[in-house]
C-alpha cells in the first residue's frame, strides 16, 4: 500500500516525466533544444507555463533530467548492496535494480543521452545560481562517498578506485541504451556490459 507521502511522490515523478518527455520529443522533432520553447513544452504536456516551472527552472533542466533521476537511483541501489560484495557485483546489480525500476523509461534515457550528445553544453545550461545546486552535485557526492567506502583503496590517490567510478558510471549509460535499443529481457544485456569491465579492469598489482 502507497503511504500518503510516497503516493505524492509518485505523481510528482510522473510529471517530471510527462514534462521531460514533451520537451525532448519537441526537441527531436523540431531540430534541436534551441528550437524548443517553454510554451511549447507546457502545450504539449497539456499543462500550464505556471506548472512547468513548479517542476523544473529552466527548459535544460526538462531535456536532462531522465539522466540526472536515473543517476539518482543508481546512486541509492549502490548503497543499498550488502557490505563486502565484489564490486562489479555490486555494480552490476545496482545497474540491474536502475534499469528494471518500473520508474525508469528507457526509451527517455536513451533520448536524452542522444540529446545531450548532439549538445552537450546542456548539462552546464541551468541557472541553478538561482533555482539552487546544479542536480548532479548531490548525486556525485554520494557515489563517491559509496565507492569510496567500498574500495579498499578508496578514491583520492587510488588509479583503480577512480577507473571504477567511472567505468561504473559510463556502464550504467551503455546498458541503458543498450537495453533500449535491443529490447527483451535487460538482464544479459547489463550483465554483458559489466562482465566486459569485469574481465579488464584489475587492482594493480604491488
Amino acid at each position: 500500500m502507497t503511504t500518503g507521502s510516497g503516493l505524492r511522490e509518485l505523481k510528482r515523478e510522473r510529471a517530471l516525466a510527462a514534462l521531460s518527455r514533451a520537451a525532448i520529443s519537441l526537441a527531436t522533432e523540431g531540430g534541436g533544444p534551441d528550437t524548443v520553447t517553454v510554451d511549447a513544452i507546457a502545450e504539449r504536456a497539456e499543462v500550464s507555463r505556471r506548472t512547468f516551472f513548479n517542476y523544473f527552472p529552466t527548459k535544460e533542466a526538462a531535456f536532462t533530467w531522465p539522466l540526472h533521476s536515473t543517476a539518482a537511483r543508481f546512486a541509492a541501489a549502490l548503497a543499498a548492496r550488502p557490505d563486502g560484495e565484489p564490486i562489479w557485483d555490486v555494480v552490476q546489480h545496482a545497474i540491474e535494480a536502475t534499469l528494471t525500476s518500473p520508474e525508469t523509461d528507457l526509451a527517455l534515457v536513451a533520448a536524452a543521452e542522444a540529446l545531450v550528445a548532439a549538445a552537450p553544453t546542456l548539462v552546464l545550461a541551468h541557472d541553478w545560481k538561482s533555482h539552487g545546486r546544479h542536480p548532479l552535485e548531490d548525486v556525485i557526492r554520494d557515489l563517491n562517498a559509496e565507492f569510496a567506502r567500498r574500495l579498499p583503496g578508496g578514491l583520492a590517490d587510488d588509479v583503480y578506485g577512480q577507473l571504477v567510478v567511472e567505468c561504473s558510471s559510463t556502464a550504467l549509460r551503455v546498458a541503458a541504451r543498450v537495453c533500449a535499443q535491443r529490447g527483451g529481457d535487460p538482464l544479459p544485456h547489463i550483465a554483458s556490459v559489466v562482465d566486459m569491465l569485469r574481465g579488464g579492469i584489475r587492482p594493480a598489482q604491488p
